[in-house]
């Protein structure tokens, strides 16, 4: 996270893909065995490296919420 925004993409049309900060519910989650640092949650030689590692890691519970409403 970095300034209340998670890093996720921000654009996506089929033939590029952006990523930047994002609002949290659009964020993805990652596994915590796996990040230790920021900037594992991207690849050795990502462009983003730098962007990412000005964030910090946090954890993060989402969770659904149904709610039913019976009418007569």
């Amino acid at each position: 996270m970095k300034d209340g925004k998670g890093w996720g993409i921000v654009y996506q049309d089929g033939h590029s893909t952006s990523y930047g900060w994002v609002e949290p519910e659009d964020a993805p989650l990652h596994k915590a065995e796996y990040c230790k640092l920021p900037t594992d949650i991207t690849y050795k030689e990502s462009p983003y490296i730098n962007e990412i590692s000005k964030g910090k890691l946090v954890k993060v519970v989402r969770r659904t919420v149904v709610e039913v409403e019976i009418l007569d």
